[in-house]
C-alpha cells in the first residue's frame, strides 16, 4: 500500500466520522473491518518476495481474523445485543486473532514438525486458559469483565512487543529483520492504542474518533509490509544472537505462566493447568530440540565422511576405517589388500569434454568399481581427484591381484567416452599377511608406489607391489 493511498484511505474514514459520526457507526464499523484487510493482503503480497514468506503470512491471517471480528461485533450491535453478550460473542475471534500473532512473535520456528506441533499446543493452551476465564467472569458485572479483560490484554500486548523487539535487534537476515521490525512497530502501536483506549476513552462511542485510531493503524501496517525500501544489513553481535537463540524457546512457556498468574486469583484449577502445560511443554520441546539436533549432527558427521561428487567414502572417511578392515581380515584368518586406482588421462578427458563431463565420467567410474565390491567387508573410497582406494579381506597375493583385474576390466567394458577411445584405469595392489605387523597404514603407501608403477608401465594395467619392489623404489627415492 503506497503513502497516497493510505493518507486518502484515513481522510476517507475521517469524512466518514465527522459526517456520520456516532449517530451512525455502521460506516465507520466498515472502515476499520476494510483496514485490516487491506494489510492482510499486504501482507501477503510482502510474501511473495521475501526469505520470511511464512511469518508474513501468519501476519496477514492475524489482522484478518481481526477484521472478522469486527464484523461480529458489528452484527452484534445491529441486532440490537448488550455489551457483555457483543463481547462474548467476538470473543472467540479475538482469541484466534492473537494465536498467529503469537506463533509468529514468540515461537523460534524452525524444527521438525513434533517441535512446531508443541509451540502450537502451548498457544493452543494459552488462548484456552484466556478463553475459559473470560467465560468464566461472564455472570460478573460489566465494569469487572472488563477490568479483567484489559489487564490480560495489556500483559499479552506487552509481551508481544517484547518478543518482537528482541528477535528484531537479534536478527541477522534482512528479510526475517524487516519483518520483525514492522511486527515491533505494530505491536508496540497496538499495545499504546489498547492502553489509551482502556485508561483514557473506555467508554468512547462506537463511530467517534477513535476508531479512526484503530485503523490508522492498520494502514500503517499496509504502508510497512507495502514497502520496497531494502534497510542496510546490520552485523549482529554473536554473543547476542546465541542468547537470544538459547532463550526464544522460553517465550511462549513464560507467556503461558504469566497468563496462568494473572488468572489465580480467581480461576486457581486453570492457572494450574497453565503452569503444568507450561512446564510440560518446555520440557517437551527440549527433549525434541535435543533429539533433532542429535539427527543433524549425525548427518553432518555422515556428510563430512562422504564424497558429495560420488557419494562413496571420502580419504577421511577410508582412513579412519582401515584400522578396522584390518581387524576384520585378521579374524576371519585373510590377509588385507588394498587396491589404489587411479583413471588414466583424466586431465585430458576434461580438457576435451569440460568438467562436468569429467564429473559424470567420475561417477560412472565409482558406480562401476561399487558394483563390483559389493561384499560388506569391502571397502571403497574416492581417496581425491580422480583416484580411488580400496580395501578389503585376501587370501594371498595373486586373488588380491586378480580382483584388481576384475575392476579394471569391467571399466574398460563400458567404453565410457574419453580422450582417447575410452575410460581406462590402473590399478596399484598391495597385500600384506593376516599376521603382519605392520600398520594398515603402510599398505597405502606400497599400493600408491605400485599404482606408480603401473602408470609408467603403459596405464590400463595392475601392479603388485613386493618387498624388493618397494626397496629398489626405496633406495631409488
Amino acid at each position: 500500500m503506497t503513502l497516497r493511498a493510505a493518507l486518502l484511505f484515513l481522510v476517507t474514514h475521517a469524512l466518514v466520522i465527522g459526517l456520520i459520526g456516532p449517530e451512525d457507526p455502521v460506516g465507520s464499523y466498515l472502515m476499520l473491518m476494510a483496514a485490516p484487510l487491506l494489510a492482510a493482503l499486504a501482507c501477503a503480497r510482502r510474501a511473495r518476495r521475501s526469505q520470511a514468506a511464512c511469518k508474513w503470512r501468519l501476519l496477514g491471517v492475524a489482522v484478518s481474523l481481526f477484521s472478522l471480528a469486527l464484523l461480529a461485533l458489528l452484527y452484534r450491535r445491529m441486532a440490537g445485543l448488550g455489551p457483555a453478550q457483543m463481547m462474548l460473542s467476538t470473543l472467540v475471534l479475538y482469541v484466534f486473532y492473537r494465536v498467529p500473532l503469537t506463533y509468529v512473535a514468540a515461537s523460534p520456528g524452525g524444527g521438525n514438525r513434533c517441535i512446531r506441533a508443541v509451540d502450537l499446543a502451548i498457544i493452543a493452551l494459552l488462548w484456552l486458559l484466556y478463553f475459559m476465564h473470560t467465560r468464566a467472569l461472564a455472570h460478573l458485572n460489566t465494569a469487572l469483565w472488563m477490568q479483567s479483560l484489559s489487564t490480560l490484554s495489556m500483559v499479552q500486548n506487552s509481551l508481544v512487543f517484547c518478543f518482537a523487539l528482541i528477535r528484531f535487534l537479534a536478527e541477522d537476515n534482512p528479510d526475517r529483520r524487516d519483518f520483525f521490525r514492522t511486527l515491533s512497530i505494530y505491536a508496540l502501536g497496538y499495545f499504546l492504542l489498547a492502553l489509551y483506549i482502556n485508561t483514557v476513552q473506555p467508554r468512547a462511542p462506537d463511530g467517534g474518533w477513535t476508531d479512526l485510531l484503530i485503523s490508522g493503524l492498520f494502514v500503517l501496517l499496509a504502508v510497512m509490509a507495502g514497502s520496497t525500501r531494502r534497510w542496510p544489513a546490520v552485523a549482529v553481535p554473536r554473543d547476542l544472537r546465541r542468547v537470544v537463540d538459547a532463550g526464544v524457546p522460553l517465550m511462549l512457556p513464560l507467556l503461558l505462566m504469566m497468563v496462568a498468574l494473572l488468572v489465580a486469583r480467581l480461576q486457581p484449577v486453570l492457572a494450574t493447568v497453565g503452569f503444568i502445560g507450561a512446564m510440560l511443554g518446555y520440557a517437551l520441546r527440549s527433549v525434541l530440540t535435543q533429539v533433532e539436533i542429535q539427527r543433524q549432527r549425525d548427518e553432518l558427521e555422515l556428510l563430512a565422511r562422504r564424497d558429495p561428487l560420488t557419494g562413496l567414502g571420502n580419504r577421511r572417511s577410508f582412513d579412519e576405517s582401515l584400522a578396522g578392515a584390518h581387524r576384520r581380515a585378521r579374524r576371519q584368518g585373510l590377509g588385507l589388500a588394498v587396491l589404489m586406482i587411479d583413471i588414466d588421462h583424466f586431465k585430458r578427458l576434461n580438457d576435451t569434454y569440460g568438467h562436468p563431463e569429467g564429473d559424470r565420467r567420475l561417477r560412472a567410474v565409482a558406480a562401476i568399481l561399487e558394483g563390483c565390491l559389493q561384499r560388506g567387508d569391502d571397502l571403497l573410497a574416492r581417496y581425491g581427484g580422480e583416484e580411488f582406494v580400496a580395501a578389503l579381506p585376501s587370501p594371498d597375493t595373486a586373488h588380491a591381484e586378480q580382483t584388481g583385474e576384475r575392476l579394471r576390466a569391467a571399466v574398460a567394458a563400458a567404453a565410457l567416452p574419453a580422450a582417447e577411445d575410452s575410460v581406462t584405469i590402473s590399478i596399484g595392489v598391495a597385500w600384506q599377511p593376516p599376521g603382519a605387523e605392520t600398520a594398515p597404514g603402510d599398505l597405502v603407501d606400497r599400493a600408491d608406489q605400485a599404482l606408480y608403477r603401473a602408470k609408467h608401465a603403459g596405464r590400463n594395467c595392475v601392479r603388485t607391489a613386493t618387498a624388493a619392489a618397494d626397496e629398489r623404489s626405496d633406495r631409488r627415492a
